[in-house]
């Protein structure tokens, strides 16, 4: 609260489905809320945000969003850059976006937010173009705010770096062998049109390109390292208004106890797949102890490939345990997984499910910290595994690790989340007038 005004957090949840997005946002809702803030969030999947919320008061709306894969027929192919990721996401067609924008705005002008952190939220940026802090559009919209003089609203990124593309032209193109494919530079000349055909119709601020909007971020907060930013180097001008973090150890009570076999202690989670079999075969083949978090493998897999070196558990172990016990992981490639393995100097063996682990993947093996696992057979997940637990690997991590064992990602969070609140709340808030 500031100056008899309740100052209102909002807090945009729009894409990507995991808890990594919700365990971001409970740490960043329980800062503000501390503070005296009202905190708002707008989540994508709001039947998931009362247990994680349970300690701290929030007020919950609907985030708008959308998935076109199936309008485009694209639903099982990856995405080339993030111009094609954001088609398959209300961006294809104007009347789309438009309706998503519409419903962004509407949102804002019920909230009437004086912050905006945006966790994976494109159209939510692009929708607040033109807004200014206590909700009021400055910019050809009959939608007023709280206050007389027009402040524009302090924009955040936090999350994932993936969620914020690099600002080459095109932005974010995922596949190096597409840097100047027609296809890649076409899915981001389209775009632009959509998006400022949207534009001109809310009478908001066009772009040039696809860095412009996302230039609109006054700073981004990335809860991983440098290293393993999705997008690999950045420019001077996004470097200079962006924050690394680390990744804050979850808290889970189970306690994670390996089995009494000889070999490596292998931390394994995994979704399931078509390929999850050849992996747990593999497991079943070498000298380990393991411990399998189940995480939608179907159980006539699982009683398929059971061994008494294989504990399988159906819900989180103990982060610290498994970080204080395992030789290696085998992960997918979520990016806070991989960031806690790395922070404590563990190589990690990937199988990428999706465009933005696939991204993990390779920025983990040019630390050569890491491998990404074939399994196309249990020979060639064998030699993954091998690898993984080389000593080139273990030594790349313990440089990882050497290099930020005295960072604590919780303490750098809250750092950045205060000079946040100084420099986007008390400094401008300060000179609104009093009623």
């Amino acid at each position: 609260m500031l100056g008899g005004y309740v100052t209102r957090i909002l807090l945009c949840w729009e894409l990507g489905t995991d808890y990594q997005h919700l365990l971001s946002l409970q740490s960043i809702a329980r800062f503000y809320q501390g503070k005296g803030y009202e905190v708002w969030v707008a989540g994508r999947d709001v039947t998931k945000l009362k247990r994680l919320f349970s300690d701290v008061k929030i007020n919950v709306v609907q985030a708008p969003f959308a998935d076109s894969a199936a309008d485009l027929g694209v639903e099982k192919q990856a995405p080339r850059s993030y111009a094609d990721f954001l088609r398959r996401c209300g961006f294809h067609h104007a009347d789309a976006l438009s309706g998503l924008v519409s419903a962004w705005r509407n949102l804002f002008s019920f909230v009437k937010p004086d912050l905006l952190l945006c966790d994976h939220a494109p159209v939510a940026l692009l929708s607040a173009r033109g807004l200014s802090a206590g909700g009021r559009f400055i910019n050809g919209s009959s939608f007023l705010g709280r206050f007389s003089e027009p402040e524009s609203v302090g924009k955040i990124a936090v999350g994932v770096p993936f969620s914020v593309p690099d600002d080459n032209r095109p932005a974010g193109v995922f596949f190096t062998g597409d840097l100047a494919t027609n296809d890649v530079v076409r899915f981001e000349d389209e775009l632009v049109k959509v998006i400022n055909k949207v534009c001109i119709e809310f009478s908001i601020p066009r772009i040039n390109n696809l860095a412009d909007l996302f230039a609109d971020f006054d700073k981004c907060i990335f809860q991983t390292y440098s290293e393993l930013d999705h997008y690999g180097y950045r420019s001077a001008e996004q470097r200079h208004k962006t924050s690394y973090v680390g990744s804050a150890v979850p808290e889970f009570s189970e306690p994670a106890i390996f089995p009494h076999f000889k070999g490596p202690k292998i931390y394994c989670h995994v979704k399931g797949s078509a390929e999850t079999p050849i992996l747990l075969k593999t497991l079943q083949a070498i000298e380990c102890s393991a411990i399998v978090l189940v995480d939608g493998i179907p159980d006539s897999i699982i009683n398929a490939h059971k061994s008494r070196h294989i504990l399988y558990v159906d819900k989180p172990v103990s982060m610290r345990d498994v970080l204080g016990k395992s030789t290696f992981a085998i992960l997918n490639g979520g990016i806070n997984s991989v960031s806690l393995f790395m922070k404590m100097g563990i190589p990690v063996a990937l199988f990428p499910l999706h465009i933005e682990q696939f991204l993990m993947a390779k920025r983990v093996e040019a630390l050569n910290a890491g491998v990404q696992l074939n399994l196309s057979s249990v020979d060639s997940a064998l030699q993954g595994l091998q690898k993984v637990n080389g000593r080139q690997k273990k030594v790349a991590a313990g440089l990882f690790e050497e290099k930020y064992q005295s960072e604590s990602a919780h303490n750098e969070l809250l750092l950045q989340l205060a000079l946040v609140e100084q420099n986007f709340l008390l400094e401008k808030l300060k000179s609104y007038p009093k009623f």
